[in-house]
């Protein structure tokens, strides 16, 4: 299995329309193939910061997801909401 964390700040002022295309990507993105788990959250300490959670069955899947549409339109809209390019990384399980 993949897991991808990835961290973002909003723009002040831009919160609420992150997170609007956040929680449509979020459901369009659950019932794709392959994908375990797909969730935003904000950090408990900095609601402006949001936490993507990404758990995908292996690397085709999350290959699959990123060559998806929705995940074009998702990071075209969300361009420009974030103070910078937003942090991610991969990590890899077994189990």
């Amino acid at each position: 299995m993949l897991i991808v964390l990835t961290r973002a700040r909003a723009v002040t002022g831009s919160r609420d329309r992150l997170v609007t295309a956040a929680v449509e990507m979020a459901r369009d993105t659950r019932g794709a193939p392959g994908c375990v788990s797909y969730t935003f959250a904000a950090d408990l300490e900095d609601p402006d910061v949001i936490v993507c959670t990404e758990v995908w069955a292996d690397r085709a899947a999350l290959d699959a997801h990123l060559a998806h549409p929705r995940t074009s339109t998702f990071l075209t809209r969300v361009d420009g909401l974030t103070e910078a390019v937003p942090e991610a990384t991969l990590h890899t399980t077994t189990g």
